[in-house]
């Protein structure tokens, strides 16, 4: 399988081209045709997938029986797979759009490919890991959600252009998945299963052939069904991504729907942080538990953290938030989130060097809507006060990998 054919600058841009691009309000694309470059390897890598699971079915196994690295290796590439195809596809659809600007994207274009580009690595690393351990099972329970729309009224012709082409290939290709699932079971076993999975695949094939012929429509003289078409594409893509991982590891649509069902844990009231100055205060309150005593032990982390805290205009707001997440962290509507690579827990890299934490079940956390699949770190700083700026603390949700890096957010670094 090859990725098709793609217009990409050969040369760098000339000034005709810079030209048009600032007129047009278009962005460089140089760091998106990195991110295309370095993850075109996974073409190869799921066309080897999708023969070893062939291979697996053949051999008379199922998605029930698989090894828990099977089911990881499988996953993890299918999920790098549909995130690559997708900051393709919205790359590509600009450059074919404007051939005037190939090299340049608008704004909204380059931070949507980047949101699905900037998680391919971290699956390919997993995939890679579960090729050749045994024992490695995936860090982030199945399924994951795509990473969010970038919302833009109106949506962009070439939005919808990136979209139909990534529709049509995940589809496919969740359509294969699914019918080697159902092949392996000959047994007649996990009838309930199995039907459900193919009613979902029906769906979505159904959903995709009515996407098709709108988009036709919209393409015709007057067509009118610019934002129907959009949501149609975005719920279809979000459910072949989703049925993709499902197809390989039934047994997560069960916990997935045990998860949704199971009411709230019953928890203690919530702990109640002492304020700065007041018996008890902990001057690491808000640092990821697993790496406090590391900071602890570190006097540029302490002053920083003094600098922190003489420098926030609200101490209980910050107090407040971090309440809600531990809160949350004992419903079990969040939990701590794993790196890839080294399955272990990991913080965010400024000061106060909370913990990142992986999104479970629905819930709302300083005024913030997180949904099942997100990750999030709690950023605090008053790194801007000193220039005049305002003190920050916000639930930052995004992409979060290693770095050795470590910011001390107090104006010193």
């Amino acid at each position: 399988m090859s990725a098709g054919s793609t217009s990409r600058p050969g040369n760098p841009p000339g000034m005709l081209t810079k030209l048009r691009a600032m007129v047009a309000g278009e962005v460089s694309a140089e760091t998106l045709e990195s991110y295309r470059g370095a993850g075109a390897s996974v073409y190869d890598l799921f066309v080897q997938a999708e023969h070893r699971r062939s291979e697996l079915v053949g051999g008379g196994k199922t998605p029930w029986t698989m090894t828990n690295n099977e089911h990881s290796y499988l996953t993890a590439v299918w999920i790098a797979f549909a995130l690559q195809t997708l900051g393709d596809a919205f790359l590509q659809a600009d450059y074919d759009a404007d051939p005037g600007t190939v090299g340049f994207v608008p704004p909204v274009t380059a931070r949507q490919a980047e949101l699905f580009y900037g998680e391919v690595e971290e699956w390919l690393a997993a995939a890679q890991r579960a090729r050749s351990d045994e024992a490695f099972t995936l860090p982030k329970r199945i399924p994951v959600r795509l990473p969010e729309w970038v919302a833009v009224e109106p949506c962009p012709l070439p939005h919808l252009d990136a979209m139909m082409a990534a529709c049509r290939k995940i589809v496919e290709h969740a359509g294969i998945a699914v019918a080697d699932c159902v092949r392996s079971v000959q047994d007649g076993s996990h009838k309930g299963e199995i039907s459900a999975l193919q009613g979902e695949m029906a769906s979505l094939t159904s959903s995709s052939d009515y996407a098709q012929s709108m988009y036709r429509a919209l393409h015709s003289p007057g067509g009118t069904l610019h934002e129907r078409l959009e949501s149609t594409i975005k719920s279809t893509i979000e459910g072949a991504f989703r049925i993709g991982q499902i197809a390989v590891m039934p047994g997560a649509a069960i916990e997935e729907q045990t998860r949704r069902q199971r009411p709230p844990a019953s928890v203690p009231p919530t702990r109640r942080l002492p304020l700065p100055g007041a018996p008890g205060f902990d001057l690491f309150c808000l640092t990821d538990p697993h790496w406090v005593q590391h900071f602890r032990n570190d006097p540029k982390a302490q002053k920083a953290l003094r600098y922190l805290w003489s420098r926030d205009p609200s101490p209980q707001a910050t107090l407040d938030i971090q309440e809600e997440i531990e809160s949350a962290f004992a419903r079990g509507d969040i939990s701590y989130a794993k790196d890839s690579r080294t399955q272990q827990g990991y913080c965010y890299y400024c000061c106060p060097w909370g913990a990142i934490y992986h999104v479970d079940r629905e819930t709302r956390i300083g005024g913030q809507s997180l949904r099942p699949g997100e990750e999030f770190a709690y950023d605090v700083s008053a790194e801007a006060v000193a220039e005049g700026g305002d003190f920050k603390r916000e639930i930052t949700v995004g992409r979060f990998s290693n770095t050795s890096e470590t910011d001390y957010c107090d104006g010193t670094d």
